[in-house]
């Protein structure tokens, strides 16, 4: 089924799916072993390596923002290629060099590439597909990042031995080689289409929005507390198993997970409720798959938490984005989604310091906090559902009736790579019956 979903699209549309298979696997090769060779190897401290993953975040969101405004004026192609090239560079780099600063230099150097390839790849999709197969595209996308990221813990687990700096190596090749792909084969500047471009004041619109600017200041801390299993998991292992590296197996188990059951859970749950009683419901679920990591002993006990854990993340990704979907203006809905990418950057980036600081001192203390952090956003979100101008707002959106007949169905995917840049709104679902 999914093969003949794939025939249906066109050349360069097969060879963007692929970029997006082979950079999943370049990238979740990495991502998961980083804090354990940075703490084994590196000998870092766990505040270091924080902030060596912060930088990471902070790079993609400047990356993206470059990339998005250089795409619309020199072409979605050269971005696509110079990223994956800037990517390669920085993961290699990690293989080569020694000490802390320059170790951050790689970690930014990363981040700006996959923020330049990443979005504009999304984008290219979103401009060569047709509306008619615009679904399958994006469906299909989604279905290749998760399975880049279940061939990544493979291959690690299977082919990768002794020296950790042929990690690095072998997923710069991977970048090398889309970035070679992408520079030959597929087309120049946006296809057919002509490059959006963002209206003058376009930004001034967007601060005009409460509902969406007190959503967005609530999905900081949501992002803070969802990047701590991407430290605190890795670090966690290094402490229960004898072969550390194994822990890129359980990457490989959430993807499986998230192909199999998102669909279910879209459909019987956040398809049914309330868009902000689904994402405190996930709020709960990833902060108690990061709290339980405390107790864990062994691998299974570890990929419990890490299936915990993305039930939650399947609740709180597709329902961001429906949401901030129905904050935002119908012309404006890219600047809306581009500015929200730049929240969850900061999110992330604040968190994995913070959390950085956390762990280090030990004990019990960080995994209460953990914990806490997410019963109290519960909390926050509770209150917010009830606050008047927001719900107001979504209520409004249900009813509107232009919305496009064929609207993406985006699954969830690596949250690395999440950005959203269509200019169309997707199917409205909450606060009516569907026919």
């Amino acid at each position: 089924m999914v093969l003949k979903r794939f025939k249906q699209l066109d050349r360069s549309l097969l060879i963007l799916l692929i970029g997006v298979l082979l950079t999943h696997i370049g990238t979740y090769m990495v991502l998961p072993m980083l804090p354990i060779i940075l703490k084994t190897d590196a000998g870092l401290s766990v505040v270091q390596i924080g902030t060596i993953l912060a930088s990471i975040a902070i790079a993609f969101q400047i990356g993206s923002v470059v990339g998005g405004f250089l795409a619309d004026r020199i072409g979605r192609r050269f971005i696509i290629a110079l990223g994956a090239f800037i990517t390669a560079i920085g993961i290699s780099g990690f293989g080569f060099i020694e000490g802390y600063f320059l170790l951050v230099l790689m970690a930014i150097t990363m981040g700006i590439g996959t923020g330049l390839n990443a979005p504009s790849t999304k984008a290219s999709i979103a401009a060569l597909s047709s509306k008619d197969n615009q679904t399958t595209a994006f469906s299909l996308r989604g279905i290749a990042a998760n399975i880049g990221t279940a061939i990544a813990g493979l291959v690690v687990f299977f082919l990768v031995t002794g020296a950790s700096n042929l990690i690095f190596w072998i997923a710069g090749i991977i970048y090398l080689i889309v970035a070679i792909k992408s520079w030959i084969l597929l087309p120049k500047n946006c296809g057919d289409a002509p490059c959006p471009t963002i209206p003058a004041g376009a930004y001034k619109e967007v601060f005009k929005n409460k509902p969406f600017i007190v959503f967005s200041i609530a999905s900081i801390f949501i992002w803070a507390l969802y990047a701590q299993l991407s430290l605190a998991l890795p670090l966690r292992a290094t402490v229960v198993l004898s072969e550390p590296k194994n822990v890129a197996l359980i990457w490989t188990i959430n993807s499986v997970i998230v192909i199999l059951a998102q669909s279910f859970i879209t459909k019987r749950i956040i398809e049914r409720v309330q868009p902000l009683s689904a994402l405190g419901a996930g709020v709960l679920f990833i902060a108690a798959g990061i709290a339980s990591l405390y107790f864990s002993q062994s691998f299974f006990h570890l990929a419990i938490s890490a299936a915990i854990f993305v039930i939650g993340e399947m609740l709180i990704l597709p329902t961001i984005d429906s949401t901030i979907s129905q904050l935002s203006k119908a012309e404006l809905i890219g600047l809306f989604f581009a500015l929200s990418n730049v929240v969850s950057g900061l999110g992330e980036a604040g968190g994995k310091s913070i959390g950085g600081g956390l762990l280090e001192s030990g004990g019990k203390l960080p995994w209460f906090i953990f914990g806490g952090t997410g019963i109290i956003l519960f909390i926050m979100i509770m209150l917010l559902k009830k606050w008047e101008p927001l719900k107001t707002s979504l209520e409004r959106s249900a009813r509107k009736e232009n919305k496009p007949k064929h609207a993406p169905s985006m699954p969830v995917e690596p949250p690395q790579h999440r950005t959203h840049p269509l200019s169309s709104w997707e199917q409205e679902i909450f606060f009516r019956k569907k026919n």
